[in-house]
């Protein structure tokens, strides 16, 4: 289709620059200064748009038809050596049937419902619709075990849509726009540590592969609240964990609730801010949320961004015992760091937090006392803004941290300065195009008016 475009230009192209000599040569053989009448490029003749489209079509039409062997009078036929043939008029080839498309038409226009597995992945559905139903238990986001096998439900991302199934009560840990969000990497390592084998696609990362052990105060970190296993290695790990709880079972899959995973929780040891270092700034936050994250004995605080003056300030430095690989290496690993001074630790006054509301693009919530640092688990983005605190500020593996200022606190995904000035400069080019538009219907009206 692109040569097909670029040979029509080329078209053009040569149509308009041989007019243009064809021109050129007239008015200097006649050396005269009157006026040329303009070129008509071939873009604008109707006739010939009409012809080009045409003999496009049948062009393509006919390569893909005869590719895939499913032209209008095309037939299948054996010859005397018994070879099968795929033949259309005089032309004759080898008949098969290499086309992947139509497969993959038909595995995915079948829908879940029907595959062999809908039964079981219907069930499950319904089995977290009504552990988030249930009061005792209620919505949250869930962990799944990961799998290529998950592909017998039609794709491995069908339980990206409990969401969806369950009217956005059940969240999903996993989402299509993997590189939408900073928090990623880590979801990536938790999948990791809570699997038999996962598919560990961000690069560069530390995973602790099918070791639950780790992997449930991952979850607990990421506020997850629900995790599904199906593998005999997964259920058995889990199943070991003192923190997940089993809550049902759906034909091969066993759910267990993970405690101490609330998606907003006081801190009791008042965070630290990490000055800024040199170098990528994602790079440089990968390094202090993964190593806090995987490696907290390292720190006594909560490593964060940005945040009040009175908070402790630190650098951090690169565990150069723990590298692995060098900078630039395909192999490497992301650096460990860790601080370069001692943190003191500030113990924060006992809070608590009641009246915890979650929406589509907001979170509210009350507190008890003012002025001590909230951790709220929902992945960190400059467009979130608060009210009736301070902040929100950035906060390891890649959270938000906010400082009450009053009793009631609600934070919302907002505009950024950015986001404003991007809306500013479209609405401007929709007015350039508006004026652009009706100069343009003037003049024709003058000139139809002249004539």
């Amino acid at each position: 289709m692109l040569m097909m475009i670029g040979l029509y230009e080329l078209v053009v192209g040569l149509a308009r620059v041989f007019g243009l000599l064809r021109v050129a040569k007239n008015a200097l053989a006649k050396e005269t200064y009157e006026s040329v009448a303009p070129l008509v490029s071939l873009r604008n003749i109707a006739q010939f748009n009409m012809w080009w489209a045409t003999a496009l079509t049948i062009l393509v039409v006919g390569i893909i038809g005869f590719r895939f062997q499913e032209l209008p009078f095309g037939k299948i036929v054996t010859d005397t050596t018994g070879a099968v043939q795929y033949k259309w008029g005089p032309i004759s080839t080898n008949a098969s049937n290499d086309g992947f498309v139509d497969g993959w038409a038909r595995w995915n226009f079948t829908g879940y419902e029907g595959k062999s597995a809908y039964a079981e992945y219907h069930d499950l559905v319904e089995t977290m619709k009504a552990l988030g139903n249930d009061k005792s238990h209620g919505c949250g986001r869930a962990l799944w075990e990961s799998s290529g096998e998950l592909n017998k439900y039609g794709t491995t991302m069908s339980l990206m849509l409990l969401p969806h199934w369950t009217k956005g009560c059940i969240g999903s840990m996993e989402g299509l726009n993997f590189e939408a969000s900073g928090t990623t990497p880590y979801h990536f390592i938790t999948s990791a540590a809570m699997s038999k084998q996962s598919s560990n696609p961000v690069r560069e990362l530390r995973y602790d592969d099918n070791n639950a052990g780790l992997g449930v105060r991952y979850m607990q970190e990421l506020g997850v609240k629900y995790f599904l296993a199906f593998t005999k290695q997964a259920i058995a790990q889990a199943s070991l964990q003192a923190s997940l709880i089993e809550v049902k079972r759906s034909g091969p899959w066993v759910i267990y609730q993970a405690v101490n995973s609330e998606l907003v929780v006081p801190l009791n040891v008042q965070p630290v801010i990490v000055n800024s270092r040199t170098g990528d700034v994602k790079e440089r936050w990968l390094e202090i949320g993964t190593s806090w994250f995987q490696h907290p004995e390292d720190w006594s605080a909560m490593p964060v961004a940005s945040g009040p003056d009175s908070w402790q300030r630190v650098d951090v430095a690169v565990d150069l015992s723990r590298r692995d690989g060098e900078p630039g290496k395909s192999s490497r690993r992301v650096d460990i760091v860790t601080p370069s001074q001692a943190i003191k630790v500030v113990q924060t006054k006992p809070t608590k937090v009641t009246n915890f509301v979650l929406e589509d693009s907001a979170i509210s919530f009350s507190v008890d006392q003012i002025g001590q640092p909230i951790l709220v688990r929902m992945s960190y983005f400059p467009n979130w803004k608060v009210t009736g605190a301070k902040g929100p500020f950035r906060v390891a593996p890649n959270m938000m941290v906010v400082v009450p200022t009053q009793k009631e606190v609600r934070l919302h995904y907002g505009y950024t300065k950015l986001d404003i000035f991007a809306y500013l400069l479209t609405l401007i080019g929709i007015g350039v195009l508006v004026v652009r538009w009706r100069e343009i219907r003037v003049s024709r009206r003058q000139k139809t008016f002249i004539k």
